[in-house]
C-alpha cells in the first residue's frame, strides 16, 4: 500500500499570515477559523501564535509589532528572521482574501488529523487489553474530536428567530413520567436533558430510575446502565411491578400459582418492551456508557430512535484513569452524561447517592448540598429530584422534593410507595399537596 501524502499548502499559509498581518478585520475573520496548530510549517505556526498573543491583549498585530513579538520570545532563529516575517506581508496582492485562505489552511488541518488518527486508531485496536466495544467508543471520541475543532459558525443571533418562531407552533416534546404530580412541574422528561435522582441508600431510587425508563421505553428503545443490580434483580422487580407479584416470593422462589398465572399474562408485553440493559460486568466507565447508549441507538427498529438513557448509579462509574480527586472525576461524570444527552437527543436519567449529611440535622430531608463527591452534578442537571422516605412514620409515602428545575417550578410532592410490588405510584385518591418554595402550600388535583 502507497504512503498517503501529507496535505497542506504552503502557499496559503504565507497568504494567511500577510493578510492577519495587515489587516485586523480580517485577522478577526481568521481567527475564527485558524489556530495556529493548523499550520503545517513549523515557523508559520510560530509567527501566528504571536500574532494571536498580539490580538488577545489588544496589542497592535502588525508586521513590526509581531517581529518584535518573536524577537522577545527568542523565537527568531534559523529561517525564520525579521526580513521572512516582512516577506510575508510584501505578497499579499489583497487582505480581503485572508479568511478564504484561512478556510484552505484549516481544511488541510483536518485532513492531516484525520490521518494522524487512523494511526491512533491502529494502534487501539492492535491492544488486545481494550475490549473492542470500548475500542469502537475511544475511536469515535477521536473522530469527533476532530469535528470539536471545526470553523466557528459566526452569524447574527437574529437569523435564529425563523427557526425558533416555527418551533413554537408545535408543543414541546416531553416524554411524561410514570407520575402526574411530577410532570405537573417538570412537563416530562426533555430531550438533551439531564435528570438526576438522589437518595440515601434504601430509599427507592432504582425503583423509580426503571419505572421513568420503563416509560421512556413506550417511546423507543432505552439503554439501562446498572452498575449495582443484577439482571435478575432488574427483571425480579419488573415482573413485580407489572404483575403486581410480591417482589420477595420472586427473589426467594416462592411463586404461587395465582402468580404464575400474572407472570404469564404480562409475559409478552415484557418481551416486545425495547428495553436494554447492561450490568457491571459490562459497563464500568462512562466510555462504556457511551458506547453502550449508542450501541442501543443503532438497534433501533427503522422509523425509531433512541428514547433514553438511564444509568444507575453516577458514584459507582469509574474513569479507569488516575485522577486528582474523587470530586473531579465525579464532576467529569456528570458533564459526560449532559453531553451524551445532548449528542444523542435524547433525555439521560442519573441516579445518584447522597451523603448521610441530612440524617445529622433537624430535618432529615436532603438537599441539594447533599449530593455526593460533586457540586457539578448540580451544575450540569436540568432538574435534581431528591427522594425521602420516613419508614418509621409513612411506610406507605415517598416524598419526592424537585430541588432544581431549570425548565419549570421546584416543589415537594408525596407519591405512593408500594414496597410490596416494587413500584411507586401515583396517590389518586387524594390532591397532592405541594409546597412552595416560600413555605406555602398549594393543592393540585
Amino acid at each position: 500500500m502507497s504512503e498517503v501524502a501529507v496535505p497542506y499548502d504552503l502557499a496559503a499559509e504565507r497568504a494567511v499570515l500577510g493578510a492577519a498581518m495587515l489587516s485586523t478585520a480580517v485577522l478577526d475573520d481568521v481567527l475564527s477559523v485558524v489556530e495556529p496548530g493548523d499550520m503545517y510549517e513549523p515557523k508559520h505556526e510560530s509567527v501566528f501564535a504571536a500574532i494571536r498573543r498580539l490580538h488577545d491583549s489588544n496589542a497592535p498585530t502588525d508586521v513590526v509589532a509581531v517581529v518584535d513579538s518573536l524577537l522577545s520570545a527568542g523565537e527568531l532563529k534559523g529561517t525564520l528572521d525579521a526580513a521572512y516575517v516582512h516577506e510575508l506581508t510584501s505578497e499579499v496582492a489583497t487582505a480581503a482574501n485572508g479568511g478564504y485562505y484561512g478556510d484552505i489552511v484549516h481544511q488541510h488541518a483536518i485532513r492531516r488529523r484525520l490521518l494522524e488518527v487512523g494511526t491512533n486508531i491502529a494502534h487501539i485496536a492492535a491492544d488486545t487489553g481494550i475490549g473492542a466495544l470500548e475500542a469502537v467508543e475511544l475511536s469515535r471520541e477521536k473522530v469527533d474530536a476532530i469535528g470539536a475543532n471545526a470553523a466557528i459558525d459566526v452569524r447574527q443571533f437574529g437569523d435564529y428567530l425563523t427557526y425558533y418562531v416555527e418551533g413554537l407552533e408545535q408543543k414541546p416534546k416531553y416524554v411524561p413520567t410514570p407520575w402526574w404530580e411530577v410532570n405537573n412541574h417538570l412537563g416530562g422528561l426533555r430531550a438533551g436533558g439531564l435528570y438526576v435522582v438522589g437518595a440515601r441508600p434504601g430509599q427507592g431510587k432504582s425503583i423509580l430510575g426503571l419505572q421513568m425508563a420503563l416509560r421512556l421505553a413506550k417511546e423507543g428503545p432505552v439503554a439501562f446502565c446498572s452498575l449495582e443490580m443484577s439482571r435478575d434483580d432488574i427483571m425480579s422487580r419488573w415482573v413485580s411491578q407489572l404483575a403486581q407479584v410480591s417482589l420477595h416470593s420472586l427473589v426467594n422462589h416462592e411463586v404461587s400459582r395465582t402468580s404464575w398465572q400474572n407472570l404469564a399474562m404480562v409475559r409478552s408485553q415484557i418481551a416486545e418492551t425495547p428495553l436494554f440493559v447492561s450490568t457491571s460486568d459490562e459497563v464500568a466507565t462512562i466510555t462504556q456508557v457511551r458506547a453502550f447508549a449508542r450501541s442501543v441507538a443503532r438497534r433501533a427498529p427503522k422509523g425509531q430512535r433512541l428514547a433514553g438513557v438511564v444509568v444507575d448509579y453516577l458514584q459507582l462509574l469509574t474513569s479507569g484513569e488516575r485522577v486528582e480527586s474523587r470530586q473531579i472525576e465525579v464532576a467529569g461524570f456528570s458533564r459526560a452524561l449532559k453531553l451524551l444527552a445532548q449528542s444523542l437527543g435524547v433525555p439521560v436519567v442519573a441516579l445518584s447517592q447522597l451523603n448521610r449529611g441530612s440524617t445529622g440535622r433537624k430535618s432529615n430531608r436532603p438537599t441539594l448540598a447533599d449530593l455526593r463527591e460533586s457540586g457539578a452534578i448540580e451544575q450540569d442537571a436540568d432538574a435534581v429530584i431528591l427522594l425521602h422516605r420516613d419508614e418509621k412514620n409513612a411506610p406507605s409515602r415517598l416524598d419526592l422534593d424537585i430541588a432544581k428545575n431549570r425548565q419549570g417550578q421546584q416543589g415537594r410532592m408525596s407519591l405512593q410507595w408500594e414496597g410490596t410490588f416494587s413500584r411507586v405510584v401515583s396517590r389518586q385518591w387524594s390532591p397532592s399537596t405541594l409546597v412552595d418554595d416560600n413555605g406555602g402550600n398549594s393543592t393540585w388535583q
